[in-house]
């Protein structure tokens, strides 16, 4: 009892210690979970024009077809994870028959949680009862548990964000993972095509997530919300948890007035990320211990500089528009041999080899980001910003296009940009931003 009583004691210290600095009031993050929502067929419905909602959150944000949950993944764990920021080994829910009163509510921090602690509204309405594993008490100003196909979901949902405005919302629709296990995903190594009912399912999720997003447009809302639309896991015949592809890989949907329109993301996505970004949107500080990471590409700009992170100097650096690296690439530079190496593959075209500039890897590192090759002239890249942010620096990535119909010319180009900053022990996130010069 006493190595409990501590224990508590410890997390509670803690919690306050992760109080938010900069909790905006006026932001709203709304998370949809198509439950069991498998990527290849949702993108498929996507080409078809039968998914039109998630066709237009597609064309106005940003998104990944390839992120990752959990595995074994299970709908309690996966979304445990989802809401928790940490993995089935830290949050310790790897059940998933029902709600186990006898075990009590998650034990470490949910972002309902910390959003109450910052003095925002949070609610969620799910379609499993199970979940509310994860619904601590005094976390949430309104939760509802549907026994209902995913329209009548979205109903209650559509009435909550009317009545209570909550600057968190966690949507669930249990359509697809109820059809998958009647019916099949399908299997694409087989060559075994989804159920009728699954596409059914979808389609009814994607009318669903309509109803919620007019919702948001009507009531003023849209342009100061941010909306992950993403799933707890995919499947294949009638069944998931493995480490296959078919289970593992989930969408990930970021839209709304808040997130940036960077298109498809070329990084990789965790579902404890969706945690991390549901934060860092509220203008909430993320536990520097979290497995989960905010994904800063899917942020607006002006979201992401209202978070004071601290910003690094750039001490030297060089640009060009011809090298030796034709891929693009993202490189963190941390000791001597690493830079003479990088150098010398960027000017191998080049003789002699220009003289390898010094760096003081004690007290400096480098960041190196390679556009690739272009075909004309009128691209460019730049790190515009580094910052240290919520335990991780951020380099901010500038990347600018040719306007269409532009007079360019016609030369193979292969746009860099090379900084030296002051050395951190931490993780370094490269956010994207592409632009098309007017």
């Amino acid at each position: 009892m006493k190595r409990f009583a501590w224990l508590t004691a410890i997390s509670a210290i803690s919690l306050l210690v992760l109080a938010p600095l900069w909790a905006q009031t006026n932001r709203t993050v709304v998370i949809v979970s198509w439950d069991g929502g498998k990527p290849s067929v949702i993108r498929q419905l996507v080409a078809e024009g039968k998914l039109p909602t998630v066709k237009s959150l597609l064309a106005e944000g940003s998104y990944s077809w390839t992120a990752q949950t959990i595995v074994p993944s299970s709908t309690l764990p996966s979304h445990t994870s989802m809401v928790t920021g940490v993995t089935m080994q830290r949050h310790g829910v790897t059940w998933n028959d029902k709600f186990r009163e006898e075990e009590g509510y998650v034990k470490v921090p949910t972002i309902f949680e910390l959003a109450k602690r910052a003095g925002l509204r949070t609610a969620m309405v799910v379609s499993k009862s199970k979940l509310r594993q994860f619904a601590k008490p005094n976390t949430l100003d309104a939760e509802k548990v549907v026994s209902g196909n995913a329209l009548k979901v979205a109903d209650e949902a559509v009435q909550i964000l009317e009545q209570v405005n909550p600057n968190l919302l966690l949507v669930h629709f249990t359509d697809p993972d109820s059809a998958g296990h009647g019916y099949g995903w399908g299997n694409e190594k087989k060559g075994v095509p989804p159920s009728q009912e699954f596409l059914e399912a979808l389609q009814r999720c994607d009318e669903a997530t309509s109803k919620i997003v007019a919702a948001l447009k009507r009531n003023g809302l849209w342009q100061r919300t941010f909306l992950i639309l993403t799933a707890d896991h995919g499947g294949h015949d009638k069944t998931h948890g493995s480490a296959d592809p078919e289970d593992v890989l989930i969408p990930w949907i970021a839209a709304g007035g808040l997130a940036a329109r960077n298109g498809e993301l070329r990084r990789e996505i965790k579902i404890m990320d969706t945690a991390a970004t549901a934060l860092a949107a509220l203008g909430i500080q993320v536990p520097d211990d979290w497995d989960g990471k905010p994904v800063w590409e899917a942020l607006r700009s002006e979201v992401k500089t209202a978070m004071n992170g601290k910003r690094l100097e750039i001490i030297a650096e060089w640009k060009g528009s011809h090298c030796g690296i034709t891929e693009p690439k993202q490189i963190v530079i941390t000791d001597p041999s690493q830079w003479s190496k990088l150098w010398q593959q960027i000017h191998q075209n080049k003789f002699p080899t220009p003289k390898l500039p010094p760096v003081d890897f004690n007290k400096n590192m480098v960041l190196a980001v390679f556009m690739g090759q272009k075909r004309t002239s009128g691209y460019s890249i730049q790190i515009s910003e580094v910052s240290k942010l919520n335990g991780e620096v951020v380099a901010k990535v500038k990347e600018t296009s040719p306007p269409k119909g532009s007079i360019v010319l016609q030369v193979i180009t292969q746009p860099f940009h090379i900084v030296v900053i002051p050395k951190v022990d931490a993780k370094v996130r490269f956010v994207m931003e592409r632009e098309t010069q007017r």
